[in-house]
């Protein structure tokens, strides 16, 4: 007697979400956000639109979750990007992050669609400039982690401003040509090493834990 085939298992809640949300970043490579759709979406993920209007009723809230998965991925870039290495000045931490950054935009065409697009949602771009904040702080820590860092203003975050102007000529190269260009990737770090010149001197005197031995790790946002 043939045994009976076993019941397709139902996926989870979460497996669904990761369907839905894998199917919009590969729409997201192939087109701009203005061509995305709910029933694009659905097609993708080869489910019906009643399940992608399940978890997400609008196609913002498709985006806002992906774009918190790419926040995700952004606080891990930054922390891996920190793994202990012997940098000659803080300049090299600096271009050393934002070197991995625009890999990361480079070889995610998604990202660089919804944080560098020509778009106006305003809800992403607000999510965004949240996340920049957090970067910020993140690449100030990392930075103190290897030197003593001077007096700074406090009326406006520099490490936050020095990433959102890279970020800015980025986003034009992107809507230019549809990826990251190498003159305007060293443009990006030029600017922010630049900027935050104005505040950090060439030599800084290092951190009191790294003369310790102790380990430079930078904390993700």
């Amino acid at each position: 007697m043939a045994a009976k085939p076993l019941p397709k298992r139902r996926a989870s809640s979460q497996e669904r979400i990761d369907r839905i949300l894998d199917a919009t970043a590969s729409l997201l490579a192939q087109r701009s956000l203005g061509e995305l759709s709910i029933y694009a979406i659905a097609a993708q993920a080869d489910i019906p639109p009643s399940s992608v209007y399940h978890f997400f009723p609008q196609l913002a809230d498709v985006l806002s979750a992906l774009a918190q998965r790419v926040f995700n991925e952004l606080d891990g870039v930054l922390s891996d990007a920190a793994e202990p290495f012997e940098p000659g000045s803080w300049v090299e931490v600096i271009e050393r992050v934002e070197d991995r950054f625009q890999h990361y935009y480079q070889t995610h065409p998604d990202a660089r669609e919804l944080l560098l697009g020509a778009h106006e949602l305003a809800g992403i771009r607000q999510a965004d400039r949240q996340h920049d904040s957090l970067l910020g702080h993140s690449l100030r820590a990392c930075l103190a982690r290897y030197y003593q860092l001077p007096a700074l203003p406090e009326d406006v975050d520099i490490f936050t401003l020095a990433m959102q102007a890279a970020d800015k000529l980025l986003a034009i190269d992107h809507q230019q040509h549809g990826e990251l260009t190498a003159p305007m990737r060293r443009e990006a770090t030029r600017m922010m090493v630049a900027y935050l010149g104005f505040y950090l001197p060439p030599v800084l005197p290092r951190s009191r834990s790294k003369e310790a031995g102790h380990g430079a790790d930078c904390p993700a946002g």
